[in-house]
């Protein structure tokens, strides 16, 4: 019984590490995002709109993740 109650507890604290990883990971990338759309608002000379830029942030954030992960993929399978 003891065994079984040690591991529901694990299961429970590594489930809340995993949400709170993702929500630090989400909160990171949005502030991130914050000061990387008035650089691209600025890069375009004003031709869009804030939203678009914001927008547009979030997408090369986006990008930029995907390209990191393929990468770690690629070089380390065994872990995938």
């Amino acid at each position: 019984m003891k065994l079984n109650s040690f591991l529901e507890t694990c299961d429970l604290i590594g489930s809340r590490f995993l949400h709170r990883k993702l929500s630090l990971s989400l909160f990171l990338a949005l502030c991130f995002n914050v000061v990387l759309a008035p650089l691209v608002y600025a890069a375009t000379n004003n031709n869009i709109a804030k939203s678009s830029a914001y927008a547009l942030g979030l997408l090369g954030l986006v990008v930029i993740g995907l390209a990191v992960y393929l990468f770690v993929v690629i070089l380390q399978p065994e872990r995938f």
